[in-house]
């Protein structure tokens, strides 16, 4: 009886598992094979292998994968991460494998269940291979006290009342020398050429482009001809990769070296792209970002660049996972949002996470300045892995810090240590702290105070070595009778903070409606920054920049007709203290400047040789 007992319970087991391997195979067999473009995957011949793996089919749509450990530049294979992969379209409902949620449309209105995001898993081996010399070595076999970035403090009022507590502000400044401009592009002298020689490190650049339909006709012509300047601009120790995207993804070319022969099949597939179909910025993120993230080897500096106009169900959440994992793999994401109709609010949050600038392409003929600009930046990339320490002394306390780069507190020393991606070849990084000093003793003779401390560590590109900067202090006078005006650079950075903050709440306001209370609100900020003492041309910059928003944020048709854009582009510019081109668009009626602050020496000649071309 027992045999016959479990020889019953051996066939129903049977018939479960061959049932479950039908419903299986079923599944398989109603997803579209990929096409040829998928399958190929690069002009090289590299097989884009796609990893399934049955037993984890059914789980793998509930859970968040991890993203893949970036491969050592010392390493001879990439990690492989498994997964699954769905092929083709979604319906209006059900789940879109590249935003991980469930979403569909209920009178008109969009709805949106976010679920984990459920990332599409390839493994690319095909990178091109680096030259040994253009390998990096590890930060941690080189250590220096002096590079690239140069370090000061400054103080509100160099003199304090001894028998009076303060909240006064200060300022931490990293500055990254400039490369010299002289001359102009033909002239063998000009930087661009000296650049190419010995101030730049190579680069491993993803171009991830929207080939939706929107994109048809004349838009995806310039997309192609701003990726031809990109090739241009590259050097033979440079890699590209090429990723487009619609619905779906697909890679164009693996990451190949920008020698003659990885030129020409760069083109080549740039003039292949067609235009076609619907917008998933979260499946050619996740694409551009796996070709990032198996690297055999890594060039020093890495970005992915990532241009769209068009809108997608894409939630911050999945951004903020997208970027995560770009960061891992040590490459920035820039953002570019292209014409008037493209997600603003998902290309800020990408922004936001990725700490770089998004740029507003208003006219399509914009696009190569753009990347022109942003290309010239990265060739200068002067430090990256940037943590400042700001530490109080003499019992000072910091009460606040105005930066939006990430921040920490040390819980025993009262001490920040603030977390920059990197700087490019002479831009600067500012930290305003407001500082709580305490009384001193009446009695106590005039003595000069330590207030705050300062020092940084970083990596210095151009010297590949980590280097240890020495410790900067900040003094104070303590007197019975202080005298001085506020420090103009102090004042002038604490504008750029507030007129941040007032761009911030307009975009909050234009979002919601609220053109009133924005416009309202922007000018008590104008009419402060007018009476501030401190007038320089900076203040007269940032003083555009309100008069700009007003006009933008006078009415709805305004603000949808690129305000909200422009807003967003001007926020994060001076935010990061960081610009990548002189464009203005057509639309300001005001005359900006602001602009012209932040765009460095590299990215000038970058969009001078450009424009002549």
């Amino acid at each position: 009886m027992g045999n016959k007992v479990s020889g019953m319970k051996a066939a129903r087991a049977e018939s479960r598992s061959r049932n479950s391997r039908q419903q299986t195979l079923s599944r398989l067999a109603c997803v579209p094979p990929p096409a040829a473009s998928h399958a190929k995957g690069s002009c090289f011949g590299g097989m884009v292998r796609k990893v399934r793996s049955l037993s984890r089919g059914r789980s793998s749509a509930r859970r968040s994968a991890s993203p893949s450990s970036p491969c050592s530049s010392r390493s001879s294979s990439p990690g492989s991460p498994t997964g699954s992969q769905q092929w083709g379209r979604t319906s209006s409902r059900g789940l879109n494998p590249y935003l991980g949620a469930r979403c569909g449309r209920s009178g008109g209105a969009f709805w949106l269940h976010e679920e984990p995001f459920h990332r599409g898993t390839y493994a690319f081996t095909d990178d091109a291979s680096i030259d040994r010399e253009d390998i990096p070595a590890e930060p941690e076999e080189e250590t220096s006290s002096s590079g690239s970035l140069i370090l000061s403090t400054r103080l509100e009022y160099t003199s304090l009342k001894k028998d009076e507590a303060y909240n006064v502000f200060a300022l931490v400044s990293l500055q990254a020398a400039d490369i010299s401009v002289k001359g102009g592009p033909e002239d063998p002298s000009d930087p661009a050429a000296a650049l190419s020689v010995t101030d730049r490190s190579p680069m491993d650049i993803t171009c991830v482009l929207d080939v939706s339909g929107s994109m048809q006709g004349e838009k995806v012509q310039l997309v192609k001809d701003a990726v031809m300047i990109i090739i241009d601009e590259m050097m033979p120790g440079d890699r590209l990769s090429i990723v487009s995207f619609n619905s779906d993804a697909s890679r164009h070319t693996a990451l190949s070296r920008m020698d003659m022969t990885g030129k020409d099949a760069a083109r080549q597939a740039i003039l292949r792209l067609t235009a076609g179909g619907g917008t998933s910025i979260a499946a050619g993120l996740d694409w551009g970002i796996q070709v990032m993230e198996q690297r055999r080897q890594r060039n020093v500096v890495g970005a992915i660049f990532l241009l769209t106009d068009g809108q997608d169900g894409t939630s911050p959440a999945q951004v903020q996972e997208l970027v995560n994992r770009a960061r891992v793999a040590h490459c920035g994401v820039y953002a570019f949002g292209f014409g008037q109709d493209h997600d603003t609010a998902i290309l800020s949050s990408i922004a936001e996470a990725a700490q770089t600038p998004f740029t507003y392409v208003e006219r399509p003929d914009s696009i190569r300045h753009a990347f022109a600009g942003t290309v010239g930046g990265l060739m200068s990339m002067a430090a990256q892995s940037i943590e400042l320490h700001i530490e109080p002394d003499a019992g000072c306390t910091i009460g606040s810090l105005h930066t939006h780069f990430t921040s920490r507190r040390d819980e025993t020393s009262g001490a920040a240590i603030i977390s920059i991606p990197d700087a490019f070849a002479g831009e600067r990084r500012d930290v305003v702290v407001e500082l709580v000093v305490p009384a001193a003793a009446a009695d106590s003779p005039d003595a000069s105070v330590p207030l705050v401390r300062a020092m940084a560590t970083y990596f210095s590109v151009r010297e590949r070595a980590t280097v240890h900067m020495p410790q900067d202090c900040l003094y104070a006078e303590r007197t019975a009778e202080p005298e001085g005006e506020p420090d103009e650079e102090v004042t002038t950075q604490r504008q750029r903070i507030e007129v941040t903050n007032a761009l911030e709440q307009a975009i909050a306001h234009g979002e919601e409606g609220r053109f009133e209370d924005a416009q309202s609100m922007l000018d008590q900020n104008i009419q402060k920054l007018r009476s501030s003492p401190a007038q320089n041309e900076t203040s007269k910059a940032l003083l555009g920049e309100l008069d700009d928003a007003r006009c933008r944020l006078s009415s709805a048709a305004d603000w949808q007709d690129g305000g909200q854009a422009e807003l967003t582009d001007a926020m994060w510019m001076h935010r990061n203290q960081r610009c990548t081109n002189l464009t203005t668009t057509s639309s300001n009626r005001k005359d900006k400047c602001s602009k012209a602050l932040y765009l460095r020496s590299a990215q000038r000649c970058s969009l001078q040789r450009n424009s002549l071309m």
